[in-house]
């Protein structure tokens, strides 16, 4: 239920809309900007090394460019979401606080050096790439199954990091708490929505409201369990 209920809170509370235009115009910055860096490294590379014949590299740098262009349109939904998540804890963290004000209080904030936020990032490119790979060879066998379950496990990972790092908590206290029968729903749900190219783009706010309640939820029954 986090999913609709965060869906339901960001489309009916104005004062959260600029938290979320303005993180997801910071993603498509990056996006457009990594796009540029792959096009100025790969088109001189791929023109010097193949055989154009003499006087074709001109032509041969339109053919490149439109392909490189194509490809990158073509990942633009699953690498925006991938750019947005990987930066959770810079681009987020305002939704997030304004999401647990709304619910009935903001939990005090730990705040966490910048190294320790670029190397949460980095364990998770790496995770997200790993389980990627890992999701792509056993599709051969499994169907759509095995992407729907790697979308899922980095999706509940994802969506909840901003709620976890507001609380001074990086991916290993993360991935020991957010893995509950009760979280089950809401991964299924956020896997299977990241998979639908531009869908997972519109939901994205919702979906981050949604881990910010979910990640809420789990404390509190941590808590109960403890007292």
């Amino acid at each position: 239920m986090e999913f609709f209920q965060g869906i339901r809170l960001v489309l009916s509370v104005p004062r959260l809309w600029s938290y979320c235009w303005k993180p997801l115009l910071a993603a498509l910055a990056v996006y457009v900007a990594l796009g540029a860096g792959v096009w100025l490294l790969v088109v001189p590379l791929l023109i010097r090394r193949l055989p154009w014949g003499s006087g074709a590299e001109w032509l041969a740098g339109i053919l490149v460019s439109l392909l490189i262009l194509a490809l990158w349109l073509l990942l633009f939904s699953y690498a925006f979401v991938l750019l947005s998540s990987l930066f959770s804890s810079f681009l987020w963290d305002r939704l997030t606080e304004q999401v647990e004000i709304l619910d009935g209080g903001g939990a005090p904030a730990v705040p966490l050096p910048r190294s320790a936020l670029i190397l949460d990032a980095l364990k998770r490119l790496a995770l997200a790439l790993c389980v990627g790979m890992l999701a792509f060879g056993c599709a051969f066998v499994t169907g759509p199954f095995a992407p729907l379950l790697a979308a899922a496990l980095l999706g509940l990972l994802d969506f909840t990091a901003p709620a976890y790092l507001r609380r001074g908590r990086t991916l290993g206290a993360q991935w020991s708490r957010v893995f509950r029968r009760s979280s089950l729903g809401f991964a299924l749900t956020a896997g299977l929505l990241s998979l639908l190219p531009v869908v997972n783009v519109l939901l994205l706010p919702g979906l981050v409201a949604g881990g910010t309640l979910l990640t809420r939820r789990l404390e509190a029954e941590e808590t109960a369990a403890r007292g």
